[in-house]
């Protein structure tokens, strides 16, 4: 039963409605509570049940990692470098420690090279994973969240075994390589797992139930113009038509001797972006299954020049670099003048542009039920950007 509201409370809210209009910029609010949302939130100008233009609204997670990174030692950043995006720990760990590698001039061994990019890719799998399954749940297909949880426990397995950590690897890639080499089985253990996820891989390729499309296709049209212009990157870009990777455009660790393609769509839409990570997941199989045929034996870390770390000083210098991670380009740029610990720290995470210029851009005429297909087929990481 609808409770009548008496004279009295009636009376309060008309003499509350103009301080309230007066001194809002916004007519509603999307998050940060909202179960559509992350730890973010949009302020949208609305017209009935259509947006009229969005703000975006961060800030919720700021924790300062690049300033924190100024005070401590490489070897305690590669630790702290787990949490720029708590979704793909890994690969952020590799961004971290190609630039302290390329700085102290470290040679990497060539077996940790390639056990660098068997963890990248099993982070880019579990990542989409949590992708997949977060945006079933906020398009109200209950049943893809529970099958794409239930088998990226799976890799969190791996990740235990092989780091100790299940969504914290602990800095697993470090300067020099990696903190431990794979445990015995591990090989045999990831193969498994990969069958295990081309399995799971199988149950998802149903995007045209009803569910999934009508909420998805013709939603969120970014055209190739606008995702050029509005710094647009990985998946986001790739399902505009462009086909761009870091891992083939400039290479690192051992890519360049993989074979692999870079999956394509034209439409634009959010459908297109969800079948592009759908297609890359086969990608980071097939790219894994590579690396293990291959794996060489040898040293998992150069340890030479940067322990023990509390009397290594970093040379004078500044360097950039890039990396595909599963949610865009990801860079860092280092600069040290001879002390313990790198005088200036800067991450570019590919979060920042799709989550200000890009979604606003895409919500504008949206209707506010496809605001959670929209964002989450973004894939937004709001740690990224409140690093």
């Amino acid at each position: 039963m609808t409770r009548q509201m008496n004279e009295k409370e009636l009376t309060m809210i008309e003499e509350l409605s103009p301080i309230i209009e007066e001194g809002t910029e916004y007519d509603f609010y999307f998050g940060p509570a909202h179960s559509g949302s992350g730890n973010f939130g949009v302020k949208l100008k609305i017209d009935g049940e259509k947006v009229i233009s969005a703000r975006a609204d961060p800030g919720y997670l700021h924790r300062g990692f690049e300033k924190l990174m100024e005070y401590r030692i490489p070897m305690q950043n590669a630790v702290l470098s787990d949490r720029v995006c708590i979704l793909e720990a890994l690969n952020w760990n590799l961004v971290h420690a190609e630039a302290v590698d390329e700085l102290t001039g470290v040679e990497v061994p060539e077996r940790a090279r390639y056990i660098r990019v068997v963890m990248a890719e099993l982070s880019r799998l579990q990542s989409h994973l949590i992708w997949y399954g977060v945006m079933s749940l906020a398009l109200g297909f209950d049943t893809g969240f529970k099958i794409a949880f239930g088998y990226r426990d799976y890799i969190l397995d791996l990740f235990e075994l092989i780091t100790g950590g299940r969504v914290y690897p602990a800095g697993y890639i470090c300067p020099g390589g990696v903190r431990r080499d794979l445990p015995e089985g591990a090989q045999e253990r990831i193969k498994k797992v990969l069958g295990q996820t081309e399995e799971m891989m199988q149950k998802m390729k149903d995007f045209e139930n009803v569910v999934f499309s009508r909420r998805t296709k013709g939603i969120g049209i970014l055209s190739t113009e606008d995702a050029i212009r509005l710094g647009a990157t990985g998946p986001v870009l790739r399902a505009c038509g462009v086909e761009t990777d870091v891992r083939k455009d400039d290479p690192y660790e051992i890519y360049s001797e993989l074979d692999f393609d870079i999956p394509v769509r034209e439409e634009g839409d959010a459908y297109a972006r969800c079948l592009v990570r759908d297609r890359e997941m086969e990608e980071s199989v097939r790219i894994i299954r590579q690396v293990l045929d291959r794996i060489p034996e040898g040293k998992f870390r150069e340890p030479a020049k940067i322990t023990p770390p509390s009397r290594v000083k970093i040379p004078e210098g500044e360097v950039y670099v890039r990396n595909e991670l599963a949610r865009g380009e990801g860079c860092a740029y280092m600069r040290s003048v001879g002390g313990k610990e790198p005088y200036r720290v800067k991450l570019r995470g590919p979060d920042f542009l799709h989550m200000i210029p890009v979604l606003e851009h895409l919500l504008k005429g949206a209707e506010i039920a496809d605001i959670p297909a929209i964002y989450w087929s973004l894939n937004i990481c709001p740690a990224d950007m409140d690093r």
